[in-house]
């Protein structure tokens, strides 16, 4: 079963950014390529890029993957379970 990753809006509305993620180095590579684009026009319209400080994740009631980049405001789901491969890549 294919492992898809969300991106949550500040509203709590997710929408899906990626069908297949089946690593937590493949759900993290389509954070980073979410964030790429998302820079690319605010830097247009004058805005300043965000940037990834840490990566926070925690298993949810439903089981998947909840995962802070920084905005404190906006998250990103991802239906992986494996918690050894997200630990290994947070250290």
């Amino acid at each position: 079963m294919a492992k898809r990753v969300w991106f949550e809006d500040s509203n709590g509305e997710e929408r899906v950014i990626k069908n297949t993620a089946n690593t937590w180095a493949e759900a993290y590579d389509a954070i980073k390529d979410f964030i790429d684009r998302c820079n690319q026009r605010k830097v247009a319209r004058g805005g300043n890029p965000f940037e990834i400080y840490y990566v926070r994740t925690w298993k949810q009631e439903d089981g998947r993957t909840r995962i802070d980049v920084g905005s404190h405001t906006e998250f990103f789901i991802w239906e992986g379970d494996n918690e050894n491969e997200i630990s290994a890549r947070n250290h």
